[in-house]
């Protein structure tokens, strides 16, 4: 098993005012997220994994009419990578997402993923 994960923040400051349409002022912004994995999960050379996390959230800013992110949005993965052969991968997977644009009223958003990796 293997355990990951990471945070992040950014203090962004607008330095344009994009003549007039916007003032100057700065923004906090907030992301995160946790993984794990299980290496060689039911076959030699696979591998399943699980990420949850949050994207870039703006916590607070100083900027009039742009609003902080009012609610949270989630980001979920779950994936199994499963080896053909040495060389040939498919990853099946599915993305959960939250609250999309960080708003409780946007219905969960669900996509199933397919990736097929090529190794020479």
């Amino acid at each position: 098993m293997i355990l990951g994960g990471w945070g992040g923040y950014t203090n962004a400051r607008t330095l344009n005012t994009i003549d007039g349409q916007l003032e100057r002022g700065d923004l906090d912004i907030w992301n995160w997220a946790a993984t794990i994995a299980f290496p060689d999960l039911f076959k030699e050379g696979s591998q399943g994994g699980i990420i949850v996390g949050m994207q870039p959230w703006v916590s607070n800013t100083s900027i009039s009419g742009v609003d902080d992110d009012g609610d949270t949005s989630f980001h979920i993965e779950a994936f199994y990578e499963y080896a053909i052969t040495d060389n040939i991968k498919i990853t099946p997977g599915i993305l959960v997402i939250t609250s999309p644009d960080y708003d409780d009223n946007n219905a969960t958003l669900i996509i199933g993923t397919i990736r097929t990796t090529f190794t020479f």
